[in-house]
């Protein structure tokens, strides 16, 4: 018959106890935890895992009065809309303000697909500054 342990007095058993990978991983192995070097270089962001040119040229439609293309000469780049967070561009958006307004217009914007989907964005930026109401601004979308 096994013989209850007073817990109260002994604490935990060794395997229960809380610890963390590392130490886990010391333990077992008896080696130190290293990340490989391969998990430590450039990796995308979070959100820089890209969908189907299709599906983000129908997520685009969606913002409102666009006309989206696939260009496939447009070379992605780091997005100037959010500095720091290595997303890289996916759309091009090609305003159509008017020429003699004094603030500065958006005129041409490479932005990530992430920034040209909020709702303060470059696409609904060109939406509200275009002159032209009859025609819809211009997408293009890096296949």
């Amino acid at each position: 018959m096994i013989a209850a342990k007073d817990t109260a007095t002994v604490g935990r058993h060794r395997s229960c106890r809380p610890t963390s990978f590392r130490a886990w991983f010391r333990r077992v192995t008896g080696r130190v935890y290293g990340a490989p070097v391969e998990a430590t270089r450039i990796l995308p962001a979070v959100g820089d895992l890209i969908d189907h040119p299709d599906v983000r040229a129908m997520q685009l439609r969606a913002l409102g009065d666009v006309e989206v293309k696939l260009s496939p000469e447009f070379l992605p780049g780091e997005c100037g809309w959010c500095p720091g967070s290595r997303r890289i561009t996916t759309v091009r958006v090609h305003g159509a303000p008017d020429p003699e307004d004094p603030r500065d217009p958006l005129q041409v914007a490479e932005v990530c697909h992430v920034c040209a989907m909020r709702p303060y964005g470059p696409v609904r930026q060109a939406l509200i500054e275009r002159i032209d109401y009859t025609r819809p601004i211009r997408l293009e979308v890096c296949p």
